[in-house]
């Protein structure tokens, strides 16, 4: 009932994970999802684990505030469902990781993700997965480009990719810095093509 680790570090919630926290990061979300698994009951449909504070820390190896971070980017992700059980935490495996321990080839055989059709997706989007603030999201030059991105199908998967490139190239994941790396990668695959 454990997950590979290269399949987990290849999962969009691992990707997502090590973007906003390093590689400290990928390594506490293995941590986690180990800490689960191994306490979760053998028949259960779903990964799910009681834990006191002291072991999530230790296998976390952080302090609380960074903890309660980590566990509420997981939670927003839809990955992590969080519980009390008399002053202990219930941790339940949801979403990708769910199905991923279910089916660990599903994570290989996933066809490209999500195709927005409205810019107001695309803010929401940006809103909750990389923190654009209102501002930025609501400025007209943002909202046409989402609109452009529906228009040419641009995915979840090709946005979450151009944000690597930008974070590898030391830029902030701003939509336009975005949309160059967008249009970079399209042109490397024509030319790959060709």
């Amino acid at each position: 009932m454990t997950l590979p680790m290269l399949q987990l570090a290849q999962a969009v919630v691992g990707r997502k994970v090590e973007q906003r926290f390093g590689l400290v990061g990928l390594g506490r979300l293995i941590k986690l999802v180990e800490l689960v698994t191994t306490r979760a009951e053998a028949n259960a449909k779903r990964a799910t684990a009681v834990v006191a504070w002291g072991d999530l820390l230790g296998a976390l190896q952080c302090d609380q505030p960074t903890a309660l971070e980590f566990l509420a980017y997981c939670d927003h992700a839809r990955v992590l469902d969080q519980g009390k059980d008399a002053g202990r935490l219930r941790l339940s495996l949801a979403g990708e990781l769910a199905t991923l321990l279910a089916s660990p080839a599903a994570c290989e055989s996933r066809p490209a993700r999500t195709l927005f059709e409205t810019d107001e997706q695309w803010a929401e989007w940006f809103a909750a997965d990389l923190n654009c603030p209102p501002y930025l999201r609501n400025d007209p030059d943002t909202r046409r480009i989402f609109r452009h991105w529906c228009v040419s199908n641009v995915t979840v998967d090709e946005v979450e990719a151009a944000a690597i490139r930008a974070t590898t190239a030391r830029e902030a994941p701003h939509p336009l810095a975005l949309h160059q790396h967008i249009k970079t990668m399209r042109q490397e695959k024509i030319r790959a093509a060709s």
